[in-house]
């Protein structure tokens, strides 16, 4: 009993960041068309498309300098020292953007406010990804590395299920103000991201008093004197990733998971960013009223999270262990380029229903697949010392395509209709599939093999590629002696040197 409630609780702390994510950032398409209702009378009712990409956009752009800079510090300084600031940062950004004027704000004046604090808010959240991921990579609380990760990840499902249940509450209960008067969804809007915070709140202590992870203390802390008076910096930090990625195997991974990561987030992204738009233009949004047009749009959102978006989270959980994580992300992927396809050949031939169900199962297989095998794969295929900073730049990859798709997405599908879009974000999640065959496998590995395979000099150690390992549990032992000998070696060229 005490070893669950000690996993629950690891969960708790480390989920929370995530769980952010998947409540302020996929809620936001629920959000927008609030806004136009309430600032853009004399533009129908509507943002503007350009607005809309602003204010959609502005927490990925965040989230790409809280990554890689989290990710930087958080290898340089140790998690321990780092893990929490992204909360302090989320909590601050968020509670800014609440604060939004009522009255007598222009249109200029709206989309700044929300894109400055959204982007505040980015920054928080964008830190939570190196951080938490590799905290949960160097943790052995579920004895399978990928298991413990993936669960972890899974909060942003629960984020964004979590905020499309609130969100339609919030509509049920302010029903008669709003139909009244729709300035009372003023309150929707504001209570929406306001409730998103207790959580967040609830475990900002737990996480600045976190301890460091072993691996780090072992592999990093230990073997550069982080306990000493040559205290570790960024200026070392730099130094291990020129080495660690002079070598062209190196380099190439990192390229490949970012490229990966890059091109799904094109397509996540862009449907989920654009939820309203979606099931708007599927005939799922559309209302007499402005509460009939958002409920519509709430249930439809609800209906794909319940069926498709959250289970694929869960389902994902078991697969890296059984298939392998990149036979899990190009095959998934490779079905969700089908799909896309098949979704826009059937556009305009088929019911209400049968687009909500080609909508679900490619979520569905979205986030059974490659969703989590982006986030897994980048902090399993790298060693302790660049691990977070390499996740960070793999995850800012991501973000650079979630930021092209949420500037783009309104004006490419103005132009050449969902039909078109769907048809390209099928030909994005192909090369997915193919660049996801440039990945080494990690189906396996344990942290003292992943690390005793890290050789940062050019007396380079092959890599293993075999799949024949120890399990998990106590294999950490194995490679502790090769791990230790690499940094050895690397201490004592730079000494050399």
């Amino acid at each position: 009993m005490g070893r669950i409630l000690d996993q629950l609780e690891f969960l708790g702390i480390a989920g929370v960041g995530l769980f952010g994510d998947g409540y302020l950032n996929i809620t936001i398409g629920l959000v927008v068309p609030i806004i136009g209702y309430l600032y853009y009378e004399d533009h129908k009712y509507s943002v503007p498309t350009i607005q809309q990409d602003t204010i959609k956009g502005a927490l990925a752009l965040g989230m790409i300098v809280g990554q890689i800079s989290f990710g930087l510090f958080g290898d340089a300084l140790g998690r321990h020292k780092i893990y929490g600031k992204e909360l302090i940062i989320t909590i601050l950004g968020n509670f800014l953007l609440i604060m939004m004027p009522w009255k007598h704000f222009g249109h200029g004046d709206v989309v700044a406010w929300m894109f400055v604090f959204r982007f505040v808010t980015g920054l928080g959240i964008g830190g939570d990804y190196p951080m938490t991921s590799s905290i949960a990579a160097e943790n052995d609380r579920f004895g399978s590395r990928a298991k413990l990760v993936l669960t972890v990840f899974s909060f942003i499902g629960l984020g964004g299920f979590t905020g499309a249940l609130v969100f339609l509450i919030l509509l049920a209960a302010f029903k008669s103000a709003i139909n009244a008067d729709p300035n009372h969804l003023q309150w929707v809007w504001r209570l929406q991201f306001g409730l998103g915070l207790i959580p967040l709140l609830a475990t900002l202590y737990a996480r600045l008093t976190m301890k460091e992870s072993k691996p780090y203390e072992q592999y990093v802390a230990k073997e550069t004197g982080l306990a000493s008076k040559n205290k570790r910096g960024l200026g070392e930090q730099l130094q291990d990733f020129r080495d660690y990625f002079s070598h062209w195997k190196n380099a190439r991974t990192l390229f490949a998971v970012c490229a990966a990561w890059f091109l799904f987030d094109i397509a996540f992204y862009g449907i989920n960013l654009n939820q309203s738009i979606v099931l708007t233009r599927i005939g799922f949004g559309k209302g007499k009223t402005p509460f009939e047009t958002l409920w519509n749009i709430a249930v439809g959102n609800l209906i794909v999270d319940i069926a498709g978006y959250l289970p694929g989270f869960y389902l994902a959980i078991f697969l890296p262990d059984r298939i392998g994580r990149v036979r899990q992300q190009w095959i998934l992927s490779a079905v969700v380029a089908v799909l896309y396809a098949i979704w826009a050949g059937v556009t305009d031939h088929t019911s209400t229903g049968g687009l909500i169900t080609i909508f679900t199962l490619s979520q569905l297989f979205l986030n059974m697949g490659p969703n989590a095998t982006t986030f897994l794969l980048p902090v399993e295929v790298f060693p302790t010392r660049v691990r977070a900073t390499a996740h960070g730049i793999a995850a800012a990859s991501g973000k650079a395509g979630a930021v092209l798709t949420a500037f783009a997405f309104g004006t490419i599908t103005d132009r050449i209709g969902l039909k078109g879009v769907l048809g390209l974000f099928a030909g994005i999640m192909a090369l997915c599939a193919a660049v996801s065959l440039l990945i080494p496998e990690t189906k396996g590995k344990s942290i003292a093999e992943i690390e005793a395979e890290a050789v940062y000099s050019n007396d380079r150690t092959p890599v293993i590629e075999s799949d024949n390992f120890s399990s998990e549990i106590g294999s950490d032992e194995i490679g502790i002696h090769e791990a230790k000998g690499a940094a050895t070696n690397l201490r004592s060229q730079r000494e050399f040197a």
